[in-house]
This record gives structure tokens, C-alpha cells and sequence, in this order.
């Protein structure tokens, strides 16, 4: 028998070239080619994949197991034979069954015979297994009520951003949906167990009973098959997103966890900017596109010299260190992003950005509302960027509390915003650019990966484009704008003084600008407190920060030093509102309000941790000296010594001087 064109045939002739065949159910005979018969046909027993797939059961049984299936093979042959010989099946069922018995110590009934030689002529030998044993059959529980079944879906969806509770919670829930959809009584529940059942087995990979922030990121992938697509060409498409940093860093004295900001082609998974900031707001972003479409090799020269005595922190005195780490950064490829993708975020849907964008000819795309597959590359790269940067440099704290140390890093000793911008940009451009990356692999040869430096190089040898970079007055001219006046001795900024020969004959002038009452705009790069733009005139000129401390030999180290001397004396500036407060106390007596700022008081004043002060005052440290001050074997306590900038040991490694 064979299958042919959706009918049974019995083969009746089978000639040299030809067989003849008879239809099943009935009819006249076929003759047809054999060569087709070949292509065509079916076997009438055809086996299934699965059925096939099923076989590697049998390799893995036990030697018990394998008796089973062995005995059974032989007590079928036999039954087979019984029947060809006479023997009527119903009497055979019963000679088989007393034999299986005997041999195997059962007490199979003549039916248990009759299912088995039918497993076998639909299953083949993995069907004389015990199927739900061995996972051969559907073991999910028994079918429920379609409404039961509903109920339980839409009571678990609705747990997805509440807090998480337990399978009883659920369980009520559930009861109370289906009287409220149906009235009380009308859809039965099944038992307690029964219910157990069902929601593991609805409730797999949804995380219902676990984390919560699992749960709410899985809802958030799509039930569908996850899509591979990727930019044509660098730049085609960039994604953008902010996170917070794993890291402690210093910033006007306290210890703040900064935000990262990264542009990412899709593409080469170049970065092609990336910023620290403290709180980041829609002015920021347009930085990030400043620095990514203006190359490091076009910016100003002030940003060169800030960027060099920022990093000699790392680098050292060493010259020919440093001009690697120039030629890195030099070497980094530019790409124009023409298309971005952004989250629905306060800062990237703003006005200041978007206009910026449109501007400089960059298409925006809003990623849909609670969609972080959308930009999956960049959220990757965040975490990329804490296994490779984040957790070797000094602060590092860990992805949440449950994570975090109990070693406290004094301020001091904590990198500054600025630094930790620069050592970023460095790690970009000397390890992350050339590092081979998994998802560059050469799909015919799987083994071999390219950095995203060589991955741009053979996009512009294969697709070849050209794209100027913006020079550095446009630079200048996307980052933050402050409003100032100039006067005599220039323009001041967080307590900084810029002045320039250029403001001879501008000084105490108004500007043209009269909604500005007379002020003029000053664009300040937020990472580089050396230099400030003045706009005049179409003009951008820079302004240098005046002061006697600025470049003087070990300025930087003594204002540390003396930072951390006052933390440790629990001095505390007075401001104009404590003045005030005083005044007031003095001057009406009995009315003694109480301090705004008396917890901050008593927060300085508190004991100090690194009893810095006992050890000015010559008594012995209960804890070892702090980094900087160094304590003699005689218990004389030496003058404090300027403590060393961090070193990196390798690369993106930071640690105090002392340790290295």
C-alpha cells in the first residue's frame, strides 16, 4: 500500500518501468511511471518527524526499561504469529497477556495487549513507553472551563505593574471576576490544587509570583519573533538613552550618582558621544550632539588643554602615552547620524532638542510607550559599559542596594564629574573602538569579529560616502547659553571669573539683546571650566578663566587637601538666609524659629568617621590613617601630604596612588 496524490493504492505489478496500481476504494488500475512514483509517493505507514525524533528515548532507558519495551517487541511478534496460525485474537490477547505477566512480574489485563500492538503500529517502539513518563504525550492537566481559563489571564495581566502577591491572591481574584462577569455560582471552581496547577502552568516565563521588575520587563518584549534589523550604513540609524551610572563621583563637595547619556550607531555599534551629567535635562542632549558632530580633532583648542590636564591624571607624565591616547581619539571614526531613536522621555520629546535636530537635517523617531526592544542595542551597551568601565573605577556601588558594599569612599578621594567624562572618552576611544565585538561576526565565518573602527573602515570601502565634520564655532555654538553681564573685570560663572583683552571697550556695556535686560549670552561647555564663549557681534569669543590658582603648581591637590580638612573640622559656610535667621532670633525675642538649616548642621558636625581631626590633634587613629596623611612609627603625626591623583591599572582602572 502507498499514498499517491492524496489517495491509497495497492501495488499490484511492479515492471521495469511501470507499476500498475489499484485505487483503495475501488476503481480501475493505474499505470504510472516508477521514476515518478519515487518523487510523488508516500509510504502508507508513514512516520511522522516527531514520531521519528521520539527514538532518542530509547538510547537513554535503563536496562529495566529497556527489558520492558524488548519483552513487549517479542510477546507482539508472537501474538502476530498466533493469529496467522488460527488462533482467534481475543484467546491470543490472553496467551500474550499471561506471558507478559510471567516475564515481567505484571498483572496486565488481555486489553492492555490490544492497546499496546495499536501504540505500536501508530508510534513505532517509543509508543510501548509509558507516554506521560517519559514526555512522549501531552502531560498538561485536563481541560477547563473556557471562562475559568479567561479569568485567570485577565486577573494575571492585571498584576503586571502591582506590587507582587501570592497564587492565593490570584486564586480570589479570580473567583471575583467570574462572579462579577457571570454571577456567583454560574462557572464552578476547581480545587485549590487543580488551581495551583493551572497557573504554573499559565503563569510560565511571565514571572506573576516573582521580581517585579522582571515581571514589568518581560511584559514588555514582544510576543512575537524578535526582528534583526539593523542600519544599511553608519549613521543610518543611531539610538539614544539615558541611564543612571553605577558610581559615585564628586560634585560641589557631595557624593552624587551621575546620569550616561550615549549615542550608539547601529550599524558599526560605534558610540559616537557619550556624556556624564547630574540631572539630565533636554540642554545636555543637544550636547551629546555637539560632541558627536563636532570630532574631537575639531574643537576648540581650549578643550584640547582641559582634556590634557584632566587625563594626566591617568596617563602621567608620560609624552609619548599621551599622544597615543591623542592619536585614539583622533582616530575615531565620524559618522553623521541621520536618523535618531529615542524613548518618550521628558528630554528627548522636548522642543530644545527636537528643533535642534531639525536643524542640523536629523530625523527623530519615537520609540512606542514601554518599548525598550525598540533600542535593545543601546540598553545592552549600558550594561557593556558597567562590566567593561563602570565597576573598575573608584565608586563603584553596584546596580541596586542589594549590591552595594559596606566600604565608604571618602569624597576626597572620588573622581569629579569632569574626570570621569574624560577617563570615559578615553576608554571609548582606546578600548571600546577597538575592541572585537560579538554582534560584528562575519556570518560565513563565524569566528572572526571586527572592533567598530574596522567595521566602519569596510562599510566605506564597500559603500563609500563622504561627511564633514561641523568645525568649532559650531561647536561652541550648540552647547548651554548662560545670560551675563560684562563687567569691569569681565563675566563670572559659578563663582568664576572670565576675562579677555577682546572686552576692552564691551566692559559694563549693554547688550542688543533687550529681553535679556541688557545681558549678553555666554556658552559654556559644561566639562571644561577653563574656557567660556562670549557671542558678539557673529563672533564667539573666548573668554579664560582668571584666577591666581589657575595652573599654579599643585593647586588642584591643596584646594583637595583643604576641602577635606574643613569636612573633617565640621565647618560650614554661612549664607545670607543664616544671617538672617540670626537676626531675627536676636531681634525679637521669644520668637525663636527653628533653623531651615539645622539638619545640615548637625549633619557636619556629627563624629568625625576618618577622625582626620584627632589625628591633627596627635591623638592615635582607633582605623588606620586616611590616603594623605602619613603617621610615623613613633605616633608623631607628619603634615599632611597632597594625595595623588587616581591612577589606571590597566586601563579603565582606578585606584588611589598608594594601592597601585
Amino acid at each position: 500500500m502507498l499514498r499517491w496524490r492524496g489517495s491509497s493504492h495497492r501495488v499490484v505489478v511492479v515492471g521495469g518501468a511501470f507499476v500498475t496500481l489499484r485505487p483503495a476504494d475501488g476503481g480501475d488500475d493505474i499505470e504510472v511511471l516508477r521514476a515518478d512514483l519515487q518523487y510523488e509517493a508516500e509510504p502508507a505507514t508513514a512516520r511522522s518527524a516527531a514520531q521519528l525524533l521520539d527514538l532518542r528515548v530509547l538510547d537513554d532507558l535503563s536496562k529495566a526499561d529497556r527489558l520492558v519495551v524488548d519483552v513487549w517487541l517479542e510477546e507482539l511478534e508472537r501474538l502476530d504469529a498466533l493469529v496467522a496460525d488460527g488462533t482467534k485474537k481475543a484467546d491470543a490477547y490472553v496467551v500474550v497477556a499471561e506471558s507478559v505477566n510471567q516475564r515481567l512480574g505484571t498483572s496486565y489485563a488481555p486489553v492492555k495487549v490490544q492497546r499496546q500492538r495499536k501504540a505500536l503500529a501508530e508510534h513505532g517502539v517509543p509508543g510501548l513507553l509509558d507516554q506521560r513518563r517519559f514526555g512522549l504525550a501531552d502531560a498538561r492537566p485536563r481541560s477547563q472551563d473556557p471562562r475559568l481559563i479567561e479569568a485567570v489571564v485577565a486577573v494575571k495581566e492585571a498584576q503586571t505593574r502591582k506590587a507582587t502577591g501570592t497564587r492565593g491572591r490570584v486564586i480570589w481574584l479570580t473567583q471575583l471576576e467570574l462572579e462579577r462577569t457571570h454571577g456567583p455560582g454560574v462557572v464552578p471552581m476547581p480545587s485549590r490544587a487543580t488551581m495551583y496547577r493551572l497557573l504554573n502552568e499559565l503563569d510560565a516565563g511571565e514571572h506573576t509570583f516573582g521580581s517585579a521588575l522582571t515581571r514589568r520587563t518581560a511584559s514588555n518584549q514582544p510576543r512575537h519573533m524578535h526582528g534583526v534589523a539593523s542600519g544599511m550604513r553608519p549613521g543610518e540609524r543611531v539610538l539614544i538613552d539615558t541611564t543612571a551610572m553605577e558610581i559615585l563621583v564628586e560634585c560641589d563637595g557631595d557624593q552624587v550618582r551621575p546620569d550616561l547619556t550615549i549615542l550608539l550607531d547601529e550599524a558599526s555599534r560605534s558610540v559616537l558621544a557619550a556624556i556624564v551629567t547630574v540631572g539630565t535635562r533636554s540642554i545636555d542632549i543637544v550636547v551629546v550632539l555637539a560632541r558627536a558632530l563636532v570630532p574631537y580633532g575639531s574643537r576648540p583648542e581650549a578643550v584640547h588643554v582641559n582634556r590634557r590636564n584632566i587625563a594626566r591624571a591617568w596617563i602621567g607624565d608620560d609624552d609619548e602615552l599621551s599622544e597615543q591616547f591623542e592619536d585614539m581619539r583622533h582616530a575615531q571614526p565620524y559618522i553623521f547620524p541621520e536618523t535618531i531613536t529615542t524613548d518618550r522621555g521628558s528630554s528627548y520629546v522636548s522642543r530644545h532638542f527636537s528643533d535642534a535636530c531639525r536643524s542640523l537635517g536629523i530625523s527623530l523617531n519615537l520609540a512606542a510607550k514601554y518599548t525598550p526592544t525598540h533600542k535593545a542595542k543601546v540598553e545592552t551597551m549600558f550594561d557593556t559599559i558597567k562590566d567593561l568601565f563602570t565597576q573598575y573605577s573608584i565608586g563603584f556601588v553596584g546596580e541596586n542596594p542589594a549590591m552595594r558594599g559596606d566600604e565608604l569612599v571618602p569624597t576626597d578621594q572620588l573622581l569629579t564629574l569632569e574626570q570621569l567624562q574624560e577617563l570615559l572618552d578615553d576608554w571609548i576611544a582606546v578600548t571600546w573602538q577597538n575592541r572585537p565585538h560579538s554582534a560584528l561576526r562575519d556570518p560565513r565565518n563565524p569566528r572572526f569579529m571586527l572592533s567598530p573602527n574596522q567595521m566602519v573602515a569596510a562599510y566605506r570601502e564597500v559603500a563609500p560616502e563622504l561627511q564633514i565634520p561641523m568645525d568649532a564655532d559650531r561647536y561652541i555654538a550648540l552647547l548651554p547659553i548662560e545670560w551675563r553681564a560684562i563687567n569691569t573685570y569681565g563675566v563670572t560663572d559659578e563663582y568664576r571669573r572670565y576675562d579677555s583683552d577682546r572686552l576692552n571697550g564691551m566692559r559694563r556695556k549693554r547688550s542688543p539683546h533687550k529681553h535679556q535686560d541688557g545681558k549678553w549670552p555666554v556658552h559654556i561647555d559644561p566639562y571644561n571650566p577653563m574656557t567660556v564663549w562670549l557671542e558678539a557681534d557673529g563672533e564667539l569669543i573666548p573668554l579664560t578663566w582668571r584666577s591666581p590658582f589657575n595652573g599654579a603648581p599643585m593647586a588642584d591637590e591643596i584646594w583637595r587637601v583643604a576641602r577635606a580638612q574643613a569636612t573633617a573640622r565640621g565647618e560650614d559656610t554661612l549664607t545670607a538666609d543664616d544671617f538672617d535667621e540670626v537676626m531675627r532670633r536676636y531681634m525679637n525675642a521669644g520668637n525663636k524659629p527653628k533653623s531651615r538649616r539645622q539638619g545640615q548642621r548637625e549633619k557636619v558636625t556629627r563624629a568625625d568617621p576618618l577622625q582626620l581631626t584627632n589625628q591633627i590633634a596627635g591623638e592615635t587613629p582607633a582605623e588606620p590613617a586616611p590616603v594623605g596623611l602619613a603617621v610615623p612609627e613613633d605616633g608623631d603625626v607628619a603634615a599632611p601630604e597632597p594625595r595623588s591623583w587616581p591612577l589606571a591599572a590597566p586601563f579603565g582602572t582606578t585606584r588611589p596612588a598608594e594601592e597601585a
